[in-house]
């Protein structure tokens, strides 16, 4: 009678450390009330909370430049607006019959009201709101996702036996 015996161990496992978060070990969320932000129950000014998430943030602090990038074309269209209707006011002034003066007048308010003033309004809310996007990828969210996707990142280097022999597996 032949007696037949597979065996399996595990004799040891080597992990790379491959996909480890380099995230600080207080990372949590920033929230806001008002105009007051809070980190760990710590208070923090606008200026703060953005100084904050310069350091600490990047992706926050590329959505922070894109919104400077709009308030600054809202700043530029405002100011556009104005002098378009100064002009405007100042052609009609000398000839009250001109069809540019008229024309640049209601081009004017145009240019700052519907165009300038939403994009300045926008740019401010979204600057306010920055800290929903260090929330979202550099808080605590981010460290979660990080730590549940270490397993699937990671690169395990094995010792085992089998039917076969001894021999190594590397799984990743």
């Amino acid at each position: 009678m032949g007696l037949c015996c597979i065996a399996q161990a595990q004799v040891g496992v080597y992990r790379s450390g491959y996909g480890v978060s380099k995230q600080p070990k207080d990372v949590g969320p920033i929230s806001r009330q008002g105009f007051i932000y809070y980190y760990h129950n710590d208070p923090m000014t606008y200026a703060e909370m953005v100084n904050f998430v310069n350091s600490n943030c990047e992706r926050a602090v590329q959505y922070l430049k894109t919104q400077r990038k709009i308030e600054t074309a809202g700043w530029v269209l405002f100011g556009s607006g104005l002098a378009i209707t100064v002009a405007g006011a100042t052609i009609l002034g000398f000839n009250n019959e001109d069809g540019a003066g008229i024309g640049l007048v209601c081009f004017g308010p145009v240019t700052t009201v519907l165009v300038g003033v939403p994009l300045l309004i926008a740019a401010d809310v979204n600057k306010r709101n920055v800290y929903k996007v260090y929330n979202t990828w550099c808080g605590y969210k981010e460290l979660e996702q990080e730590t549940s996707s270490r397993e699937n990142n990671s690169v395990e280097l094995r010792l085992q036996s089998s039917s076969n022999g001894l021999g190594l597996a590397l799984s990743f």
